[in-house]
């Protein structure tokens, strides 16, 4: 009886464990939900069509998760890229959530 309560509590601590890495991982709380399309329009615009043309992050929109739309701006960032932490946080959750072909990017 009291190795199956153990079992119990330690798979449930498992459980919460692993829940708490996955969460603490998808880093979605941290860049908060996507601005309106204007804010997102308006960093790519400024920011991002700075280096490159934006054929270049439409053909990305709808393929990469937040943790890679965060490891490609960590990169911009280190190429020369001039986003607040404001801006940084706002433009992965734009990027991260708009769909393939989105006007926002691809017109």
């Amino acid at each position: 009886m009291m190795n199956t309560m153990m079992k119990d509590i330690l798979i449930f601590i498992l459980f919460i464990a692993t829940s708490l890495l996955v969460a603490a991982c998808s880093g979605t709380a941290e860049i908060g939900a996507p601005p309106p399309k204007e804010v997102c329009r308006s960093i790519i615009d400024n920011k991002c069509v700075k280096c490159h043309y934006k054929t270049r992050i439409c053909a990305k929109l709808g393929t990469l998760s937040v943790g890679k739309w965060k490891q490609t701006i960590k990169f911009m960032i280190r190429q020369g890229a001039d986003l607040t932490q404001d801006e940084h946080n706002k433009v992965i959750a734009c990027l991260s959530s708009l769909p393939e072909g989105s006007d926002v990017v691809c017109q």
